[in-house]
């Protein structure tokens, strides 16, 4: 059926005739300073419209074939000058001479081209003064020169320049000729040049105005750049054409059925007798409609003159709806056909039939309440910056469905369409967000009537060019630019013209939840803490859903208590998840010899910049290095923990023959899963096979038999049964590809015991004991271990000729600071109150000084030697404060006593009490650290791997038996800082080439690492190249490490996760030999 539209639309087509005057268009150079004046968005650009390719026929729309499109991107001429004034006059002119200029690749950005330098700012200007809509007179200004000849086959078409997107303002000339001004870095400006245009030859001119009062609104986390970014191209249609086409494919979960409306807008529409018609095509090609949509585009009251609009709609009995789980996507081809039966034009949209709503507390797509599982993108390349190469764009899409994400919100801008294009394939629900942020204006751009055509234009441009998306199902009015009239103004724009997505909106509901209805039907919180969102599901009354827009900051080190946020998710109605910022460091590849941002030469090896590396003033450092990703796309540790918590399956043990399979998807069944699993004692496998194929329906739970059978186990042992759930068709990831994994502990013989046991190889006679004035010697025929006298130190452990140890080991209470301790290149008031690193500076615990209060060697049982040590470690400042005695630790003070059994065997079992006081801070870590002679190269250990965990974030990490380099065990994020520790580490060797070793065997699980780098350098440095290698291993054995969580922009470290003052740890251990051949499985177990 043919209806027309009989609503009036806000942004109508407007015709826009080859006769255009170019007298109409302001010069950019004239008395309009159209770079500081916020009520002007543009000079004669095309409405907002979809982003529609024109085809002469449906057939060739189908096969995307002859296209009537003409790229523009290549290499241009550049010249970069002062100030806007400074163009020169003649800059448009047809034939000036350019040879002199540079060339510069469009896509791309001049400050990534040798033209001044990228600046990074989070929320202050990067120039002063801050004074909307005023920019600095100090304006650098891109002057853009290319040529192109028109297709033959054009002649008599109306061709149309787009301008994917520039920063921030750009004014075109084509031949000399004005033809229009665009503001909105990220979305497209376009422009009728039909009456410009001559043959052979032409030329295109841009001035690109870096500093605009746009600035003030595009004010986002993240780096400044300037140049022509996105695609630029030219293409033709006939003289009445397919203006615009808007789909909307609904979908009626109660019954499978679907709705289809098809909007068409027609320019130049001559007369009466012009007909639109649209095909649907399936997933599999063949029509989904008996026969086509067809109608009579007709002018609705108040258009201009020459606008034609029709609708044409269709109800489907049965569809296959489209979901991020199951993309299914079909295709509407429209065509407009003249009065005698001509196709005229043609094009292609695809579409997804789904519906999106609001119902009692949670977001329904097709129905269904889903969980969003989702990061914040931005857009950024490590040497390209703001302009991402489509492979990488693929890349992002590849790597986010591979690590279970299911949602994207666009922060903070609308994304390059094409990848759009890819959610919508593939399968992410998108949070689409205008590019508004004000942040340094935060609470008067939003009240402020200059800005208000601003903020309506953006909003209404995005959901024009975006609208047939099916993955969008949210439109955000921006980011961080308070709440005022100005939202209101463009929600209120959004709720006429598409009624079928919500509205989102963080601003609206801060900070108080309750509030913000008209511009936001999502409380969309940033950086809630656990306990409030827990606390808003139990008490609240309001209808919407949360959803958080930003949490878990996952800046270096990072997304502690993610697990927590998760329990606390799928615990509680109403909580429906949200988006980790973010997905990606936005490091510039930089070398230290090339201050070209980036650009790699020398042999120097490179590194990832931040703020303040190019000499940009004013920046913020580090913090634009804050994502789960690194610059190439390498995950952090932490994705792995996001993929763990965010896989569509999980399993728990009921009894022990029974397994309770739970299916996590919202819409599929679990039979396109294939399910391996594998027993492992001790972390070897012992037995495996594949489960029968499930059928799970959905959000539902059942239970199966447990497929393996009990194993016999050794005193010591540990038995794990583990699932592995793989997916051939996760898209771009590949066949077998491993969604996730299950693992569940089966069984464990009795522990190992601290204490020496019969079956520990104790040859060697009975120690001796040489006293010196520096300490003391304890030998033996296998053994030799030197006590410092000053301090108690083990300064050497030598068995069988070979040195084990070269220092250690020392209590040790400090940590490299992770950003998430505190941001340690960009201190503020905020941090000192807020971060536990300057909790510890102000407390001495990175310089505490140690005084040895005893010191004892005597003879121990079976000839061995006891060693005893007590001192007290005090802030090199402070005073211990309390008693004299080593028994307490005062207030600022800790108390440790140690002590070490030396064997005839060569092993030394340790134990240490550390007594905190109470008046010193929550710690870094408590445990010890040794300093281990070069050459023990290989690690493996038994606990929780093959990456780096933390006490808040080993959800992701698996137990099993695990091994590397300890140079592996580095991980390089951008600003050097703790990690590489590994938790539930029953044992950890290190070994030389030749196979000796030493074995750390603790009785009960503890933390552990190994790194060649010391906390102290990798506290100082500033960059991973800034890191000098030793050639030493340092070992680290704790008691607990503190959590991370995600104090560098949201809420600490959960206090079960802190390591408390004002108590007392215990920490045992054996350190044992290894020779060649042995088996520390076997070893640990007979200690």
């Amino acid at each position: 059926m043919a209806a027309n539209d009989p609503t009036g639309r806000p942004d109508a087509h407007t015709a826009n005739p080859a006769g255009t005057d170019p007298a109409t268009v302001p010069d950019a150079l004239g008395a309009l300073r159209v770079w500081e004046t916020p009520e002007f968005t543009g000079a004669n650009r095309l409405p907002g419209r979809a982003t529609l390719l024109p085809y002469p026929t449906a057939e060739q729309a189908r096969a995307q074939t002859g296209a009537r499109v003409l790229s523009l991107d290549g290499d241009w001429a550049l010249k970069v000058v002062d100030r806007p004034e400074d163009t020169p006059s003649d800059f448009p002119a047809a034939d000036l001479d350019v040879s002199g200029w540079d060339t510069v690749a469009v896509p791309g950005n001049w400050t990534m081209q040798g033209h001044g330098r990228p600046q990074y700012t989070n929320v202050q200007m990067p120039f002063a003064p801050n004074r909307p809509p005023y920019v600095p007179a100090a304006n650098p200004t891109g002057l853009y020169r290319t040529t192109f000849d028109v297709p033959g086959d054009w002649d008599g078409s109306r061709v149309v320049l787009h301008v994917g997107g520039a920063i921030s303002v750009s004014s075109i000339w084509v031949n000399g000729v004005p033809v229009g001004i665009g503001k909105d870095s990220r979305l497209p400006s376009e422009y009728d040049v039909t009456a410009a245009l001559r043959p052979g030859a032409n030329s295109l001119a841009v001035q690109v105005i870096q500093w605009s009062d746009a600035s003030y609104v595009e004010d986002q986390d993240q780096w400044w750049q300037a140049g022509i970014h996105r695609s630029v191209y030219l293409y033709a249609t006939k003289a009445t054409y397919l203006a615009d086409v808007a789909v909307t494919a609904g979908y009626d979960h109660t019954t499978g059925a679907g709705t289809l409306s098809v909007k068409a807008e027609v320019g130049e529409l001559p007369g009466p007798g012009w007909r639109v018609t649209a095909t649907l095509d399936a997933p599999d090609g063949g029509p989904a409609l008996a026969q086509p949509l067809t109608g009579e585009p007709a002018a609705r009251a108040g258009d201009l003159p020459g606008l034609g609009v029709v609708t044409v709609t269709a109800d489907l009995p049965s569809v296959s709806p489209w979901s991020a789980e199951v993309p299914t996507l079909y295709t509407v081809l429209v065509s407009l056909v003249d009065p005698d039966g001509n196709e005229v034009e043609a094009t292609r949209v695809r579409t997804g039939f789904r519906t999106v709503e609001i119902r009692d507390r949670e977001l329904l797509v097709n129905g269904r309440s889903v969980y969003i599982r989702g990061v914040n993108r931005h857009e950024h390349h490590e040497k390209f910056g703001s302009a991402v190469p489509k492979e990488t764009v693929e890349q992002d899409v590849r790597v986010l469905k591979a690590f279970n994400v299911n949602a994207v919100r666009t922060s903070h801008y609308p994304p390059d369409p094409y990848f759009l294009e890819l959610a919508d394939l593939h399968g992410f629900y998108v949070v689409d967000e205008a590019n508004i942020e004000a942040h340094a204006n935060y609470t008067t751009i939003c009240d402020d009537p200059r800005y208000q055509a601003a903020f309506v234009d953006r909003v209404s441009r995005m959901v024009l060019r975006d609208r047939n998306h099916p993955s969008v199902i949210a439109w955000s009015l921006g980011n961080e630019s308070g709440y005022g009239p100005n939202h209101d103004a463009a929600a209120g724009w959004v709720r006429r013209v598409d009624p079928t997505r919500v509205v989102h909106y963080e601003g609206a509901i801060a900070p108080d939840w309750s509030a913000g209805h008209p511009s936001s039907d999502l409380i969309c919180p940033m950086y809630p803490s656990i306990d409030r969102i827990v606390e808003w599901a139990k008490t609240t009354t309001d209808h919407r859903p949360l959803i958080m827009c930003e949490y878990a900051h996952a800046m270096g080190n990072s997304c502690g208590n993610l697990a927590d946020y998760w329990a606390a998710i799928e615990g509680h109605h109403g909580l429906q998840g949200g988006f980790i910022w973010e997905m990606l460091d936005h490091g510039i590849a930089k070398s230290p010899d090339d201050p070209r941002p980036g650009f790699s030469s020398g042999d120097q090896p490179g590194y990832w910049a931040y703020g303040g590396d190019f000499g940009d003033t004013p920046h913020d450092g580090n913090f634009v290095c804050d994502g789960l990703f690194w610059p190439d796309r390498t995950p952090h540790p932490a994705m792995w923990e996001a993929k763990r918590l965010f896989q569509p399956f999980d399993a728990t043990l009921v009894g022990e023959d029974r397994l309770r399979v739970r299916n996590k998807y919202d819409f599929r069944d679990l039979s396109h899963l294939r399910i391996s699993w594998e027993v492992t004692v001790d972390g070897t496998v012992v037995e495996s096979g594949t489960l029968p194929g499930l059928s799970t329906a959905p959000g539902t739970e059942e239970e199966i038999a447990v497929p393996w059978k009990r194993p016999a186990l050794d005193p010591g042992q540990e038995a794990y049964g583990t699932l592995r759930i793989h997916a051939d068709d996760v898209p771009l990831a590949g066949p077998e590809h491993e969604v996730g994994w299950v693992q569940l502990p089966i069984g464990t013989g009795r522990a190992a015991s601290a204490e020496p046991a019969d079956s520990v190889d104790s040859a060697g006679s009975a120690l001796a004991v040489e006293e010196a004035g520096d300490g003391w010697t304890v030998r033996g025929d296998r053994v030799e271990v030197v006590v410092r006298r000053a301090d108690g130190a083990l300064t050497a452990w030598r068995v069988d000729g070979v040195d084990l140890l070269e220092s250690g080991p020392v209590v040790d209470t400090w940590r490299a600071p992770t950003d998430n301790d505190g941001i340690r290149l960009d201190e503020n008031p905020w941090q000192r109150g807020h971060q536990a690193y300057f909790r510890w500076l102000d407390a001495g615990l990175d310089h505490l000084v140690t005084n040895t209060e005893s010191i004892r060697v005597e003879s121990g049982k079976d000839g061995g030697v006891v060693v005893t040590r007590v001192e007290r470690l005090a802030p090199e400042s402070g005073t211990e404060g309390g008693k004299e005695s080593g028994t307490s630790a005062g207030d600022t003070g800790i108390v440790h006593e140690a002590r070490w059994e030396i064997r005839a065997d060569g092993s030394v079992t340790a134990s240490h009490h550390v007594e905190v006081g109470a008046g010193l801070p929550d710690l870094p870590r408590v445990g010890v650290l040794a300093t281990v002679p070069a050459g023990f190269e290989q690690v493996e250990w038994f606990g929780r791997g093959p990456h780096e965990s933390y006490v808040d974030r080993k959800a992701g990490a698996a137990v099993g038996r695990w091994s590397g380099t300890v140079d592996e065990q580095y991980v390089p994020y951008i600003l050097p800082q703790e990690h590489g520790n590994k938790t539930d580490v029953r044992w950890l060797a290190l070994r030389r080439a030749d196979g000796a070793g030493l074995l750390v065997s603790a009785p009960t699980p503890v933390e552990a690492g190994v790194s060649h780098y010391s906390a102290r350098t990798l506290g100082t440095a500033r960059h991973t190249a800034d890191l000098v290698r030793d050639e030493v291993t340092y070992l680290t054995v704790d008691v607990r490490q503190r959590g991370l969580g995600g104090a560098s922009c949201g809420p600490d470290t959960l206090e079960v996760y802190h390591v408390p003052s004002g108590t007392s740890y215990d920490l045992a251990y054996r350190l044992v030999p290894l020779r060649d051949g042995d088996d520390p499985a076997r070893v640990h177990r007979a200690v």
